[in-house]
């Protein structure tokens, strides 16, 4: 990002010599501040401090998880011409719908001297300086054997095809083939549910989690969103939190003090209750 020195720099300003900084800039500088996501994201939407491997999003509807990913692998591409990453959705078509052309896509949030060429014939994206993104379906696990990518994002993980564990077998041919680069890196977004596979990337020790609620992004959601969701799961969360603790109390699934040390973010009963 050729201007992104000078962005970086504005905020880390006090609020008012920001606002002063921004009268300086160039009319060039000004519409790549409009694609500046650091300037825009909560600090849970972006990409966690370290030296880490696997990043899971584990929030409700609402939060920003998509905008979160598709602004990680936004970010990769355009730093790394050489990147080589797979988008894994739910299917093929919502992988194209939500992660590519949808309104937090890819598409849609990149700026227009960087936006990638969408190839659908190929289920492919590439980006001026070379980078590439391929799609594929979370329920076809044959389809990611083989390829070998840099990068990784994988959208709503806790909906894909848990039939013949063809989710976890899909998530196994990912890593596998997840060994191009310096630094192979794996974000997942996806809202609760209790499946095998969600479970055991909770808990395991390399992956780094950020837990939301669909409050946490109410500034950015219609109001009446908002009443929508607590009037529709209000009654019910309360049924799975006395669920919960009734499981916990009889030694059920291990959600202890080690779940809340790995966490990344802020602290949510939601999903307490929501993997048990």
């Amino acid at each position: 990002m050729t201007h992104d020195w000078r962005l970086r720099l504005l905020l880390g300003m006090p609020e008012r010599e920001r606002l002063a900084g921004l009268t300086e800039l160039t009319e060039a500088e000004r519409r790549e501040l409009a694609h500046h996501w650091p300037l825009f994201a909560r600090p849970e939407q972006l990409p966690p401090p370290g030296d880490w491997r696997i990043w899971l999003i584990l929030a409700g509807r609402g939060f920003g998880k998509t905008r979160a990913g598709a602004e990680w692998v936004r970010g990769v591409a355009e730093a790394d011409g050489g990147a080589r990453i797979a988008l894994i959705g739910a299917s093929l078509a919502e992988a194209r719908a939500v992660m590519v052309e949808g309104e937090s896509g890819l598409l849609a949030l990149s700026p227009p001297t960087r936006r990638p060429v969408y190839e659908p014939s190929l289920r492919r994206l590439v980006w001026p300086n070379g980078a590439q993104a391929a799609l594929y379906s979370g329920g076809e696990p044959e389809g990611m054997r083989g390829p070998q990518h840099s990068h990784a994002w994988c959208d709503e993980i806790a909906k894909w095809d848990n039939s013949g564990e063809r989710a976890t077998q899909s998530w196994n041919n990912l890593l596998f083939g997840l060994r191009l680069g310096e630094r192979p890196q794996v974000v997942a977004t996806t809202t609760p549910r209790a499946v095998p596979l969600l479970k055991r990337l909770i808990e395991a020790d390399e992956v780094v989690l950020t837990r939301g609620r669909t409050e946490d992004n109410q500034a950015n959601l219609p109001a009446r969103f908002i009443r929508d969701i607590r009037r529709s799961f209000g009654v019910r969360r309360q049924n799975i939190r006395h669920r919960s603790r009734r499981k916990l109390a009889e030694g059920g699934p291990r959600l202890g003090l080690g779940f809340r040390r790995r966490a990344y973010g802020v602290a949510s009963a939601d999903v307490r209750w929501s993997v048990a």
